[in-house]
Formats: structure tokens, C-alpha cells, sequence
């Protein structure tokens, strides 16, 4: 006699499954994927003065704050056309990042009570995570064109790769999303450590000042992890689309590569783990 989930066309997902099977059945339930943020992003901070203006409002306050340190106290802006903007890019990008792998982290302990009474591929829930994330950025963006706009930079042809830039940007998260899920599954310390991570790697990834500027050539390793750090590109390519910075062609390349990985490798090391996820 079948069981009432085969019987519903949701069949288990174990080890044994391939990866092909796994992303027909999370394309089947692609609709999953979508309501779950939606919902998520409608319900967020509804009950406060302010309501969803809180997405904008809470990045907007940490660019005038480090305006302030940054801009006026340590004047590391020096030499950099339209600060403002540069920041302002710097500080919506990153925060992606840092929301969706600090939101797909806690995507399995969250959700246990739904994993436990339906069957569904587990990595939906990241998946849902970083679309939730990505609904939020397409206001930021709108934002930053305003910036944009208010500081005097103006519409440019450079916008139309926006799209691209966040293609790649997502794979990044989706990847980062994936291996903080399964990681803080077995550790659920990860999710008190992700944040102050993301607190140092800001200052590695050149969110408030150019990196290049400040790095001492005596150190090659420092070189070598700044180089390899993708977001650091990512935010480059922000920034050439709103503000015309120049990127270099073979580093941006290195970085898409790079990010692609980072999204094959943590989503194979998520599913490795599908069969226990909602069990412990």
C-alpha cells in the first residue's frame, strides 16, 4: 500500500539520490521556493511603525554612519569620485551576502516542524532564503539608483548588466547559504559565529575603503586572500554599473569562476546530508 507521501507525488530524497533527480524534484516545487519568501518578506517587521521601509531604512543608517567614521573621520575617501554612491553600493551588496548565508544557516533549524510533516528536496529552504533576500535587494536598488541619480551620475548603459551582476552575486550566496545550512545542522554555533565573520570579513572585502590602497606588498598571503575573495569583485562590479569604476577583465573572470564553484561545491555538500536534515 503506498504511503500518503508517494500517494501525493512527493517521493523520500535520500543519498542515493542524483543530483539531476534532486533539481527535477526541486523544480517541481518551484512554486515552494517562491511562496515561502514572499511570505516571509510580507510578514517581516509588519507589526512595526515603519513596517518593510525597515529594509531600506537600516542600511541607509549604517552608510551614514560609516560616512561619518570613514568619509569624515578617517578620510578614506580621498580620491574617490562620488563617495556617497561608492559606500552606499559597498554596504547594500554586502549585507546580500551576509543576510543569505546567515539566513540559509538557520533555513534547517527554523523549519524542523515542516520538515518533519511534509517531504520536500531540503534545499529548498536555502534556495527560499536567498530568493527572500534577493526580493529585499531589488528595492535596495532601487535606492542606490536614487543615490545615483541624487549625486549626479545619471542613467547609463551600464545598468543593463545589473541583471548578470546579480546572477553571479546569487551564486556566491546560494553556495554560501548551502554549506552554513548543512554546517550549522551538525554546529549550531555557526549561526552565533556567521555574523561576527562577516563583521571582520567586511574590512578584507572593501566595502568601506579600496582595498587595493591599504595593502602592504611585503605580505603576499594578505594579497592572495583579497584577490581570492570573490566578493571583493562582486562589489567592483556594483560598482562599475552605477558609478563606471574600472574592474579588471581576467580578476572578474577568476571571481565568476570562482563563484560558480563555491554554488556546485556547497550544494553537493548540502544534499550529501538531505537524509538526516529534520531528524535530529
Amino acid at each position: 500500500m503506498e504511503t500518503p507521501d508517494i500517494a501525493a507525488g512527493l517521493r523520500p530524497l535520500d543519498i542515493s539520490t542524483s543530483s539531476r533527480a534532486y533539481l527535477e524534484a526541486m523544480w517541481r516545487r518551484r512554486d515552494f521556493a517562491v511562496a515561502m519568501p514572499a511570505e516571509s518578506v510580507r510578514a517581516r517587521h509588519q507589526n512595526t511603525f515603519l513596517g518593510n521601509v525597515w529594509h531600506l531604512v537600516n542600511p541607509l543608517l549604517t552608510v551614514a554612519v560609516y560616512l561619518i567614521v570613514f568619509g569624515g573621520l578617517l578620510g578614506v575617501n580621498r580620491g574617490i569620485p562620488n563617495y556617497l554612491l561608492w559606500l552606499t553600493t559597498g554596504v547594500f551588496a554586502y549585507r546580500l551576502t551576509s543576510n543569505c548565508v546567515l539566513g540559509g544557516a538557520t533555513s534547517i533549524s527554523a523549519n524542523l516542524g515542516l520538515m518533519r510533516a511534509v517531504r520536500f528536496p531540503r534545499a529548498l529552504l536555502p534556495v527560499s532564503v536567498v530568493i527572500g533576500e534577493v526580493m529585499t535587494f531589488t528595492f535596495e536598488l532601487g535606492a542606490v539608483a536614487l543615490v545615483a541619480l541624487g549625486t549626479g551620475e545619471g542613467i547609463s548603459r551600464r545598468w543593463l548588466a545589473l541583471p548578470l551582476v546579480l546572477v553571479v552575486h546569487s551564486m556566491l550566496n546560494l553556495g554560501g547559504a548551502f554549506i552554513a545550512a548543512r554546517l550549522n545542522d551538525s554546529y549550531r554555533d555557526m549561526q552565533q559565529i556567521i555574523p561576527f565573520v562577516f563583521r571582520l570579513l567586511q574590512f578584507l572585502s572593501g566595502v568601506m575603503y579600496p582595498i587595493e590602497r591599504y595593502l602592504n606588498t611585503s605580505h603576499a598571503w594578505l594579497h592572495r586572500l583579497i584577490v581570492w575573495n570573490p566578493i571583493v569583485r562582486i562589489l567592483d562590479l556594483y560598482r562599475w554599473v552605477f558609478l563606471g569604476t574600472p574592474i579588471n577583465p581576467m580578476e572578474t573572470l577568476q571571481s565568476i569562476l570562482l563563484c560558480a564553484a563555491i554554488l556546485v561545491i556547497g550544494f553537493r555538500f548540502f544534499v550529501a546530508a538531505e537524509y538526516r536534515y529534520g531528524r535530529q
